[in-house]
């Protein structure tokens, strides 16, 4: 791992691929905890005064924040070193907890670039390129110093326009609302945005019955013939998306609202025309791609089903994939 960079832009560069995390599968609880943590730099997790609880890729499926054959989609996309955004109106929609879990996805000899503050610094780029590069921020936004903004983060786009990996994640609402941010506050042009492969919509509020965080809609952002951002969506949950929460993201608690409308129990609804069009920008086939994801899903729920589900043993499983560990069942 290389030292804290004195100007802090790049934050840190740490070889994140989950083997480094557990060496074995049954590591001391606290010992693979702290592990797991070891791969963030301080200030990933923004704002909290302690570590919140990490969550695994199994754990998130399991919690219903998104489904199955989406967090598939996401290792595919990941695996491959490709980008992913991360967007929600309000606070605490699990944004950074599902970002920190798709590190487990990165690809042997990653070589994580986590970035924050608004000061452009990318010389890093002369001795790391894009076939080993992963940039890292854990908050596209200028809320806090340590959240990446400004120069940095249009550098960071225009980076992944040019075949850098970069996970990310924002505020907004809608992925209108997300483009015309990044276009107008920070200049980013189609062939940037196009960098972005993967784009999540989270609705994150409070209700009578409990907390309502869930991934609403996935979209698939590449360039068209001309080289124009065309955006496909991948998935919607059924139904409607929840009610607009513009300006949320300045509270420090998601807002309240009268109940989710039956949202809670609703399921995506996938379009295989969608994902057509992300197997080509892949370079698989319709089939292939469809192949891929339910080996994938169905890794992951044969772990949930063996009890593998606490983030460093997720880690490790993923790092064997797809050869399944043994374990007990729980």
């Amino acid at each position: 791992m290389a030292g804290m960079i004195p100007t802090g832009d790049p934050w840190l560069r740490r070889t994140v691929r989950p083997r480094t995390v557990a060496a074995t599968m049954e590591p001391e609880p606290d010992a693979s905890l702290d592990a797991w943590y070891s791969r963030f730099p301080e200030g990933w997790w923004g704002y909290h005064w302690s570590l919140p609880q990490p969550m695994s890729a199994v754990e998130i499926v399991e919690s219903g924040s998104l489904d199955a054959r989406l967090m598939a989609t996401l290792w595919a996309v990941t695996s491959r070193r490709r980008s992913v955004m991360l967007a929600s109106e309000a606070p605490m929609a699990g944004k950074t907890t599902t970002l920190s879990a798709l590190v487990d996805f990165l690809p042997d000899g990653t070589v994580g670039v986590f970035l924050r503050g608004w000061r452009a610094d990318f010389e890093w780029t002369n001795e790391i390129g894009p076939e080993r590069g992963y940039l890292l921020v854990n908050e596209m936004s200028d809320h806090l110093p340590i959240y990446v903004w400004g120069r940095n983060a249009g550098g960071a786009l225009k980076l992944a326009g040019k075949g850098y990996g970069m996970g990310a994640t924002m505020h907004a609402d809608s992925l209108p609302e997300a483009l015309d941010l990044l276009r107008g506050a920070l200049g980013a042009a189609d062939a940037d945005l196009g960098g972005v492969t993967i784009y999540l919509q989270y609705s994150a509020y409070q209700t009578p019955a409990g907390m309502y965080r869930r991934v609403e809609e996935a979209w698939h952002l590449r360039l068209d013939g001309a080289g124009s951002l065309a955006p496909v969506r991948l998935a919607v949950i059924e139904g409607s998306r929840s009610p607009s929460l513009s300006g949320a993201q300045r509270d420090p608690v998601p807002p309240l609202l009268p109940g989710d409308g039956g949202r809670a129990s609703r399921p995506l609804v996938h379009d295989p025309s969608a994902y057509a069009v992300l197997a080509a920008s892949l370079g698989l086939g319709a089939d292939a791609l469809e192949a891929e994801l339910e080996a994938r899903s169905a890794f992951l729920s044969t772990l949930a089903d063996r009890g593998i589900c606490e983030p460093a043993r997720v880690a490790a499983a993923v790092a064997d994939y797809p050869s399944l560990p043994e374990g007990a069942i729980a």
